[in-house]
C-alpha cells in the first residue's frame, strides 16, 4: 500500500510504513475512518484470465516453447501475475499448470 501512495509523491514527501500506520490509527481513533481499514486484507481472488490466454496460445500452437509463449505475451504487452513486463518461462509453466487444473487445456 505504501508503494501505491508514494508513487506520485516527490522523494521529500514519501511515507514510511510506520508513519502511515500511525496516521491511519489516529484517523480511526478520531472517527474519520472505520476500524475495518486496520483489519488484515483478505487473499485476492486469482482470476482465470492469464491461464486462459496462455492456454489459447498453447492450443493454437501445441509445439510452442515456453520461451516463445513469453515472447508472445510480451509482444501483447500482457503483464505478469506480479505486474512486471518481462515474462519468464517458469511463470508461463505455472500458468499452463493452472490452466490444466482449470480444465482449459487437454
Amino acid at each position: 500500500m505504501v508503494r501505491i501512495i508514494n508513487g506520485p509523491l516527490p522523494e521529500a514527501r514519501r511515507w514510511t510504513q510506520s508513519r502511515l500506520l500511525r496516521a491511519v490509527k489516529a484517523y480511526v481513533r478520531d472517527g474519520f475512518l472505520p476500524e475495518t481499514v486496520l483489519a488484515r486484507a483478505g487473499r485476492r481472488e486469482t482470476g482465470d484470465r492469464l491461464p486462459a490466454i496462455v492456454a489459447a496460445i498453447k492450443g493454437a500452437d501445441p509445439g510452442i516453447t515456453l520461451q516463445a509463449i513469453c515472447e508472445r505475451l510480451e509482444s501483447m504487452r500482457e503483464r505478469t501475475p506480479r505486474g512486471r513486463t518481462r515474462w519468464q518461462p517458469s511463470s508461463v509453466k505455472m500458468l499452463l499448470e493452472r490452466a490444466e487444473r482449470l480444465g482449459l487445456l487437454e
